[in-house]
């Protein structure tokens, strides 16, 4: 490559040779082209176009389906809906075996009515005697338990139903026992004659007694005649 001030030096030259005739001569032929110059810096940029005309719509590619994903997981249970309507009846079932005849004599049954004829108070803290039964005339089959020292003794594992009717002057308190322990206390006042009476139903197992004491809060009525003292108690069912 020629050294920078070879090149300027060939330029001068020239100049000169091509000025140099223009100089002498007021009219002559028109010098060769001179040698092109550098490009100029860049421009400036141009103020901003107008917007062009929207473009065509593009086609849509629909791609190929691809494999099922994996199942989710279960969600929430929905809110429940109306109730539907009541479905035709189902075919008749097949007929039950037939039966046994029933025979009042094969049931278990357990009961007792007394009522007691005694003309003497009773002590206190100490089971009544019911000594008399309400029906006596009944056949043996249908006759019911006993009552020893006026009281009961379960025979027949069940629910049982209790009551007693005690006639009064003025005030009593009668107790319902279960053994030796006092399943209720019932009280009654008057200015005259009364009749206290009490209800209750116990499960009993087989061996458990049950009485009415009278308290010392009584004055129970006492005659041979009358049967205002009475005790009564039946099986309702059996739970053996």
């Amino acid at each position: 490559m020629a050294p920078w001030w070879l090149s300027c030096s060939t330029a001068v030259f020239l100049l000169l040779v091509h000025v140099g005739p223009v100089v002498s001569q007021s009219c002559g032929a028109p010098g060769i082209p001179g040698i092109p110059g550098t490009h100029g810096l860049n421009g400036m940029d141009g103020p901003k176009g107008e917007k062009g005309d929207p473009g065509e719509d593009g086609q849509p590619v629909r791609g190929q389906k691809g494999e099922p994903g994996p199942m989710g997981p279960p969600g929430r249970p929905g809110m429940k809906g109306d109730m539907g309507l009541a479905g035709r009846p189902g075919e008749r079932g097949r007929p039950g075996e037939k039966g046994r005849a029933f025979s009042p004599s094969n049931q278990q049954r357990s009961f007792f009515s007394y009522k007691r004829m005694i003309s003497q108070v009773p002590e206190v803290d100490t089971a009544m005697v019911f000594n008399s039964p309400i029906l006596p005339d009944l056949d043996q089959q249908f006759q019911g338990e006993s009552l020893t020292n006026g009281t009961f003794t379960c025979v027949v594992k069940g629910i049982y139903f209790f009551s007693y009717h005690v006639s009064a002057r003025s005030r009593v308190c009668l107790r319902l026992m279960k053994g030796s322990d006092g399943h209720m206390t019932m009280c009654d006042t008057s200015e005259g004659f009364l009749v206290t009476s009490g209800s209750a139903v116990l499960n009993l197992e087989v061996g458990d007694t049950v009485s009415v004491e009278a308290t010392r809060y009584n004055s129970i009525v006492t005659s041979q005649s009358s049967t205002s003292h009475i005790f009564t108690g039946f099986l309702i069912f059996p739970t053996a």
